[in-house]
């Protein structure tokens, strides 16, 4: 493989399999940073603004929630402090939003209230649901690949979700997939999109759909608590099932259970929305060595080997 290729270049190239790439995360805090010190975002701009800036209180207060994944947004222009809050653990997943007057607000969440079915609270007012929200990684700081790929798809998600659907993040992680999205309020992850792919995922979200072959995980599983590596191989046999059922609806399949069978190896049953039962065996290898960020040496990565398993 051409050592000059960026790490998306090579992810690209090699045909890596997207799915089972995205680390559980059952709550996202979507905090607006868009113009001064915080928009100044470095390789690790949360890490670092949660260890020393006027903004660490609320950052460490919102880190210790079980589940939760920070991000920051922003998009150009924009001068407020939009917070979004949104809970994918659960069968109808939900984001909401509301205005910081200060970062300090963010000490004012009820974090009592982030359950599902009830909004979250701050300041004592309820946030207001919202139907959709699209962030893209275009932070370059953290690897040149998110801003090559993630500014061309911002601008496409801009025409065909509005500009008050969509944001620019922090890093989302797997940056040599790169452009790397999210779709709430579900939590979907794609990866390796390009401009043409935004239309198809947009329609197909407000539809209810996902594309399988840009997926690469959601962030949690509804009524599940699943480890890293099991999380990872639950996304790869989602998608796996759903080209072999051709089941494209977000709702057409739920994980109903996953058995270890020792090591990294095992069986993962879904049921789709006419009750029926489905399995697949899935084992965790490690890949060739690749680039996992550019300019860093090519290391094994995790994959999955996954059959379907006829059930008696």
């Amino acid at each position: 493989m051409d050592t000059l290729m960026t790490c998306s270049e090579a992810s690209r190239a090699t045909d890596e399999t997207l799915a089972g790439t995205v680390k559980p995360s059952s709550l996202f805090f979507l905090i607006e940073t868009s113009g001064g010190e915080l928009d100044r975002w470095g390789s690790d701009a949360v890490k670092t603004a949660a260890q020393a800036s006027p903004i660490a209180p609320g950052l460490q207060r919102l880190q210790n929630v079980p589940g939760a994944k920070i991000l920051f947004i922003r998009r150009p222009r924009s001068q407020g402090r939009s917070f979004y809050a949104a809970i994918t653990n659960q069968s109808q997943p939900r984001i909401y939003h509301t205005e910081l007057a200060d970062y300090a607000d963010l000490l004012q969440l009820d974090l009592a209230s982030l359950r599902p079915g009830q909004a979250p609270r701050l300041n004592g007012m309820e946030m207001r649901e919202i139907a959709e929200l699209y962030t893209v990684c275009a932070n370059g700081r953290h690897d040149p690949c998110c801003a090559k790929h993630g500014a061309p798809v911002y601008q496409e998600l801009l025409v065909q979700a509005g500009q008050d659907n969509v944001w620019q993040t922090t890093h989302i992680g797997g940056h040599r997939m790169a452009a790397t999205m999210i779709a709430f309020p579900h939590g979907i992850v794609y990866g390796h999109v390009d401009p043409p792919d935004v239309e198809a995922i947009v329609t197909n979200q407000r539809a209810g759909y996902m594309l399988p072959h840009k997926y690469r995980g959601r962030g949690a599983f509804s009524g599940h608590d699943l480890g890293e590596d099991a999380h990872k191989a639950a996304c790869a046999a989602e998608a796996f099932l759903r080209e072999e059922l051709r089941a494209y609806r977000i709702d057409d399949l739920r994980l109903d259970a996953l058995d270890e069978n020792g090591g990294d190896d095992w069986q993962i049953r879904f049921r789709s929305a006419d009750g029926q039962a489905h399995a697949v065996h899935a084992r965790a290898s490690l890949s060739p060595p690749r680039p996992t960020s550019c300019g860093d040496p090519a290391k094994p990565m995790p994959q999955h080997d996954l059959r379907l398993i006829a059930l008696a």
